[in-house]
């Protein structure tokens, strides 16, 4: 099923903010499907909502990955050979994400079987308002300034296990990492830096999802109008994404994430009372 021109840039807006915003990018875009009436998300709109959503992370955050990218170069030349020290920091970042990514593969056998189920909204609006709790519960906790240096590889699998919640609707995996960092005391920039990475691998691996959604169902009726609608959608995930991570650093340099946990509530109130009238 074909989406117009309005109901497009409405989803992309949405999956642009969700993704990377602590709150469930499964549960807004299957409200909004059911809001408007409509089937399942196209495989190619989903693709191109996607990809607009990994670009605007992988500007927002190219001086990290490219730190570590020539990190990871520099630590192949042979020591006597390099000309400038060994970036060890950006190594173990590296390492770091590593960590938290294991979790978050193993995530995508669920979100296989979520994906293609129709999800009860009573057990979604449960699960929106535990996802508030998760959130609220870090602002009672005292801040901290732990890296990679002073980070435990349980530590760092325990975020990516918060990551790994994006598969079930109702939770967030962005949220559920940061609230999981603020617990075990990570410096709250630099965890926000390290699971926007964790989070483009979350994004990346929805790609190939939608790629096989596309091998296994095909292209259905594709015009250049649906074309330029899908490339449209995808220009407003893009911008959608690259200003919900500047509100997430503004948010971690001053107050924390809280308010999203009221917004999750509201949320799951929501949730409650559309599932009784629909």
């Amino acid at each position: 099923m074909n989406f117009g021109w309005l109901e497009s840039l409405m989803f992309g807006a949405v999956t642009g903010l969700a993704e990377i915003l602590p709150v469930s990018t499964q549960a807004h875009t299957s409200l909004l499907v059911k809001f408007m009436g409509k089937g399942n998300i196209p495989a190619l709109m989903s693709l191109f909502m996607h990809m607009g959503v990994l670009t605007g992370i992988y500007i927002s955050c190219q001086s990290h990955i490219l730190k570590m990218i020539r990190a990871k170069k520099m630590s192949r030349i042979p020591k006597k050979k390099r000309k400038r020290p060994l970036d060890t920091k950006s190594l173990m970042d590296l390492k770091l994400l590593v960590t938290m990514l294991l979790p978050v593969v193993i995530g995508f056998f669920v979100f296989q079987k979520t994906e293609a189920t129709s999800f009860n909204m009573i057990i979604m609006a449960t699960l929106l308002f535990l996802n508030g709790l998760i959130l609220y519960i870090p602002q009672f906790l005292p801040s901290s300034n732990k890296d990679c240096r002073t980070l435990s590889r349980v530590e760092g699998l325990l975020m990516g296990l918060g990551g790994a919640l994006f598969a079930i609707p109702g939770f967030s995996g962005v949220g559920a990492a940061l609230s999981v960092a603020s617990v075990a005391g990570v410096d709250r920039k630099y965890g926000l830096s390290m699971i926007l990475l964790m989070d483009m691998g979350i994004v990346a691996g929805k790609i190939v999802f939608d790629l096989l959604g596309i091998f296994s169902g095909g292209l259905g009726h594709l015009s250049a109008t649906v074309l330029l609608s899908y490339l449209l959608t995808a220009v407003v995930s893009f911008v959608a994404a690259y200003l919900a991570v500047k509100i997430l650093r503004h948010l971690a340099e001053s107050k924390g994430y809280g308010f999203f946990a009221y917004y999750s509530w509201g949320m799951a109130l929501f949730t409650f009372v559309f599932s009784l009238m629909a």
